[in-house]
């Protein structure tokens, strides 16, 4: 039978895939050549008795294999187990145990090393390592088991032994559906918490770091604690003055209800017009810390004036023209005299025209420093400035409102007047300050305008009042406007 160039083909295809698994499992598994292709390393163990271990046993390293039990020699005094170990594992030489342990009920031994600790040196460092026979272990032999098994028996009396069979028998009769529940119940409780398990080993993991937080606040937490006892101390030493104040409270809050009931009718127009007062404190803040500064120096000044020797040090210095008058932007004004008493109508168009850095006295409100301005609240978009213009409008240059453009904006349907929403709350804006009108009995307020306004509680405050808002808070509950 000629077989044919494919079928030939073939054959020796298997042929070498065959021997190429033969060799790969005889080197991998069966330990065949490893020493010579240079990936196993040789180390010792010395032990008192071979407790069930044999050759070609398994060895692990943490539970993973790592090689293979070689040649059993013995000794004067035990056996010396030569362990063929996989090069690509290291294992520490110093402190590591090697333990002779069962795989099963059935006896299956192998041989575990255990470290004490990582880091060299290494067991394929150097010269063959032996492990000490104090860092071994081996099972307990089965005469020494038969005999504590016999020690045991012996131990007991057969009377006393049928007595505790009959009350196990009394015990756990009749409970055979409670047993399977629980060991139903306990089957499912461990299925749960291998489930769990990376949540488990998350919550471990992240207790150290609330751990280490604690420990680094510890000095903190001590210093609360103390404080947190102090002040509990505190409250038990006066618990007696704190019971009285409670006891106390509902009859002052009583008192305080009524008080602001029977201020009602004026109460607001007084906090609106203190909120005025306020703004212009606020915005003149640098002359008055200014003022504070200057007062207590010139009140340190009069005992100088007035030692007290019974005369008084004063010296008189005339400051003429120091500075200069500002001329500049006057030339068309004509001189009153201090004789002319007569009503005269302001120029609102005249004024210092001197630049700022003159060194005549300039004056008007151009030139007053506008970084001592502080903020104040803003008119909100939409808003008049209180005489019916959108801010900083007015009817012509000269800054005087005009009629008819005072009764178009008014009736022009725009938002109205903050000034107009409350008593006495005077609202800054570019152009003026106005104050509107308000009737306690009804809650109605009227703007510059002569338009009748009722401003409730119920929301809105932000859009007509702009930062002025806040102020219901105090004056809301106050009025008797809807």
């Amino acid at each position: 039978m000629i077989l044919k160039r494919g079928v030939k083909i073939q054959l020796i295809a298997f042929l070498l895939i065959t021997i190429i698994g033969i060799t790969v499992v005889s080197v991998n598994y069966v330990g065949f050549g490893k020493k010579a292709l240079g990936q196993q390393y040789i180390a010792y163990v010395d032990l008192s008795d071979s407790g069930g271990v044999f050759t070609n046993a398994e060895v692990t390293y943490r539970g993973v294999p790592v090689g293979r039990v070689g040649p059993i020699q013995l000794t004067q005094d035990g056996i010396k187990v030569k362990l063929l170990l996989d090069k690509n594992h290291r294992i520490p030489r110093e402190g590591t145990s090697a333990i002779v342990a069962n795989r099963s009920a059935v006896g299956e031994q192998y041989i575990d090393l255990e470290p004490s600790r990582d880091g060299g040196p290494y067991l394929d460092q150097g010269k063959p390592y032996t492990i000490p026979r104090q860092l071994t272990k081996i099972p307990v032999s089965t005469a020494e088991l038969l005999r504590n098994v016999d020690q045991l028996v012996g131990s007991v009396d057969p009377k006393n032994l049928g007595t505790i069979v009959n009350e196990l028998d009394k015990a756990f009769s009749g409970t055979s559906t409670d047993l399977q529940k629980i060991l139903d119940d306990t089957d499912r409780i461990l299925k749960t918490a291998n489930k769990s398990y990376p949540d488990t080993k998350a919550l471990l993991d992240n207790s150290r770091v609330v751990l280490d937080t604690q420990a680094a606040e510890g000095a903190n937490i001590r210093g609360f604690a103390a404080n947190l006892k102090d002040l509990s101390a505190t409250l038990r030493d006066n618990d007696g003055a704190i019971r009285d104040d409670i006891a106390a409270a509902p009859g002052a809050i009583t008192q305080a209800d009524g008080t602001i009931k029977d201020l009602a009718p004026t109460l607001p127009v007084l906090l609106a017009n203190l909120t005025t007062t306020g703004q212009i404190i606020a915005a003149r803040r640098a002359g008055l810390r200014s003022l504070m500064i200057l007062y207590p120096v010139t009140l340190a000044g009069v005992f100088t004036v007035m030692p007290g020797d019974g005369t008084q040090h004063l010296g008189l210095a005339l400051n003429i023209d120091s500075p200069p008058p500002c001329t500049k932007g006057y030339e068309k004004t004509p001189h009153r005299w201090p004789q002319d008493t007569r009503d005269r109508m302001p120029d609102l168009n005249t004024g210092c025209k001197a630049p700022h850095n003159s060194p005549s006295d300039v004056r008007g409100a151009r030139n007053f420093p506008t970084s001592a301005l502080e903020p104040v609240p803003s008119v909100p978009p939409g808003a008049t400035d209180g005489g019916g213009f959108p801010p900083g409008k007015t009817s012509d240059a000269a800054g005087k409102p005009g009629t008819k453009d005072r009764k178009a904006a008014a009736g022009s349907g725009s938002a109205p007047s903050p000034m107009g929403q409350l008593t006495g709350i005077n609202v800054p804006t570019t152009g003026t300050v106005e104050l509107a009108g308000y009737d306690p009995s009804t809650g109605v307020v009227y703007g510059p305008d002569g338009r009748r306004y009722g401003l409730g509680n119920t929301g809105g405050q932000q859009r007509l009042l702009g930062d002025a808002s806040w102020k219901m808070l105090l004056l809301g509950p106050l009025m008797g406007g809807k």
